[in-house]
């Protein structure tokens, strides 16, 4: 495979959406011991003095697309969660790939894209997979509010950095997202359960800096060549990488036709990102 600008913004996307996918188990075992909003609060504040280091003090007109950015984000992290309190990996994950198919009609209107015909079908085709993937927990599926709030919400966040990322520093845009997602924590912390124990630190850290950090990085890098509809649907990995480390991690279990979502889910992308 030749490594063009297309091709490297798509390894990039997936890289992205293992990470993402990765963070499912780690903040179901968290949320045990820590309040959701602490959790999503330190990630936060970890990934901001990063990119603080990295890009420096941004400019003013970072201010306005990175607020939007860090608004739409955080409701996502938010719900996403909380919801993680009443609901297995493998449903949280699925269920906020429901924005594979709200991105693109969000980026017709927000954006004036055009919703290519291929785009569409992949859409449609990968949320079918993710509704496979679902079958063993369709109560849940339909049930959980705040789950589907937070795929609106990474909708609308990946629609902001498709309208606003071409010209702009990754790290400076990420630096008022990530500041701005703290400061929304704050009404909602819960002091008393801020302090840390020596076991959670690494899970913390894991989350700020490979998650929040590194993840949120590569989508903006690879948003700057890929169009919100498609990269949308790479995300949709996200909800495979929580599946398979939900199954061989955690221990959940998936019959055939969970399986045979995953292959649909597949097969949209390839469809989708092929010449």
């Amino acid at each position: 495979m030749i490594l063009n600008n297309k091709n490297i913004s798509i390894i990039a996307l997936v890289t992205s959406a293992l990470l993402f996918g990765s963070t499912f188990a780690v903040v179901k075992d968290l949320i045990t011991s820590i309040n959701p909003v602490n959790i999503v609060f330190l990630r936060y504040v970890i990934a901001a003095m990063l990119f603080l280091i990295v890009g420096g003090i941004p400019e003013k007109t970072y201010i306005f697309p990175g607020l939007l950015m860090g608004v739409f984000l955080w409701i996502g992290y938010i719900t996403q969660t909380i919801g993680l309190e009443t609901t297995s990996t493998i449903n949280s994950g699925v269920v906020t790939g429901f924005y594979i198919v709200l991105t693109p009609i969000f980026s017709k209107f927000i954006n004036n894209k055009t919703i290519q015909r291929k785009n569409l079908i992949g859409s449609v085709s990968g949320f079918f997979g993710i509704l496979l993937i679902a079958l063993n927990d369709l109560d849940q599926l339909f049930g959980n509010l705040f789950t589907l709030i937070c795929a609106t919400g990474y909708a609308l966040h990946i629609v902001m950095v498709e309208r606003y990322i071409k010209n702009m520093s990754i790290s400076k845009l990420m630096f008022i997202q990530s500041l701005s997602g703290a400061i929304f924590c704050l009404p909602f912390l819960n002091i008393t359960n801020l302090g840390l124990a020596s076991s959670f630190i690494f899970p913390i850290l894991f989350l700020g800096f490979v998650v929040n950090f590194c993840a949120f990085y590569l989508q903006l890098f690879g948003q700057k060549s890929i169009n919100a509809s498609t990269a949308s649907l790479l995300f949709g990995l996200e909800g495979v990488f929580a599946l398979l480390i939900g199954v061989f991690f955690v221990g959940e279990v998936l019959n055939l036709i969970n399986w045979l979502g995953v292959i649909v889910i597949l097969i949209s992308i390839f469809y989708v990102i092929k010449e």
